[in-house]
């Protein structure tokens, strides 16, 4: 990976609908050269997938928070494949320290934070205590690093 190719993920990271086009007036390359760069960067898996960002408030999505969990490995052995098929689950982290699992959920108020905890993390045999910490506002939040 050389400098066109850090320019074009970041572009990328900006905006996974840039063309082709637009990626090879910004960087001064060729399109033919942008897209072999592109293919390669597929192909290598540095680009796993291409996506989007939605606005959660316009969904009535206003609340998120972290949610730390802790496990008796004695009781379930498949903690980590229930959590992750909970829809509000945005990501799960298996984490040293304290606690086993941290969770970033995304719900739409209090209501259903307590419904989520309740009956869905809550109701996992083998989960014996979990921690919530509610986002009041982000400052800032991304999908990727820059840092390459």
């Amino acid at each position: 990976m050389d400098k066109f190719d850090s320019k074009i993920l970041r572009l990328l990271i900006q905006n996974a609908r840039i063309t082709g086009a637009d990626i090879a007036r910004k960087i001064n390359l060729s399109l033919p050269a942008v897209t072999e760069r592109l293919r390669k960067l597929g192909r290598s898996g540095i680009i796993d997938s291409y996506t989007i960002r939605v606005n959660r408030e316009k969904l009535s999505l206003h609340l998120m928070a972290f949610i730390n969990i802790w496990i008796d490995h004695t009781k379930n052995t498949n903690v980590k494949d229930q959590i992750t098929a909970i829809d509000e689950v945005l990501e799960c982290h298996h984490v040293a320290g304290d606690y086993d699992l941290l969770l970033k959920v995304l719900v739409s108020d209090t209501a259903a934070l307590e419904n989520l905890l309740v009956n869905k993390i809550k109701a996992i045999k083998g989960i014996t205590r979990t921690s919530t910490t509610i986002i009041l506002r982000s400052y800032k939040e991304e999908i990727n690093s820059k840092a390459f």
